[in-house]
């Protein structure tokens, strides 16, 4: 069982390579890690039909894939993938830049919640470089997120899970620091809920 003190390459699924990355973030322990609070909050958990996507803002929606994805190259030798999503309400167009895999992943019929700022007119809406994961999921969409500063090699996602990743490690370890009289008579949480919260 790992203490507060255990350094962050010793935690199941972070592993060296990660952990170094970490440390150029000055998180090289387990107490330092879970003590790294988020710069700011992102509410994904407010789903939109395709036609109320609101314009030039982030936003979720959930819709089905209705044509196989394209790809081809572009100037740069980059890649471009172009799909199209619907939901009973309209068309998203949704583009991909050096992602050529998603060519090969996403299938007609199946349905995905889509986050990303919405540009487009009146009549279509459109995503690029989307945020997106299989309807069902929400691991990353459908909850309010914490969006941390980062360092090269490190994705929100991935601090997003190691973070998980730590508070499972120490999860017995977060005792509250006030007598459980005050803090019940302030209406205040447990450590551990404030922190997993």
């Amino acid at each position: 069982m790992a203490d507060l003190q255990t350094d962050v390459r010793y935690i199941k699924g972070i592993g060296e390579v990660r952990g170094r990355s970490l440390q150029k973030l000055g998180i090289s322990t387990l107490q330092r890690l879970i003590s790294y609070f988020p710069r700011a909050y992102e509410d994904r958990s407010k789903f939109y039909p395709i036609r109320e996507l609101p314009l030039n803002e982030n936003a979720c929606c959930r819709a089905m894939i209705a044509a196989t994805p394209t790809a081809r190259r572009v100037s740069g030798g980059r890649i471009l993938v172009k799909l199209r999503a619907v939901d009973e309400s309209g068309t998203l167009d949704v583009t991909f830049f050096n992602q050529a895999y998603r060519a090969d992943s996403l299938h007609t019929g199946e349905t995905y919640v889509f986050f990303g700022k919405v540009e487009g007119n009146l009549l279509r809406r459109q995503m690029t470089n989307p945020i997106m994961e299989k309807d069902g999921q929400q691991t990353i969409t459908g909850h309010i997120v914490p969006l941390y500063p980062l360092t090269a090699g490190l994705s929100q996602y991935m601090l997003y899970k190691a973070m998980g990743q730590g508070l499972s490690e120490c999860a017995e370890l977060l005792t509250d620091v006030l007598p459980d009289e005050v803090r019940q008579a302030h209406g205040l949480c447990h450590s551990r809920y404030a922190y997993e919260n």
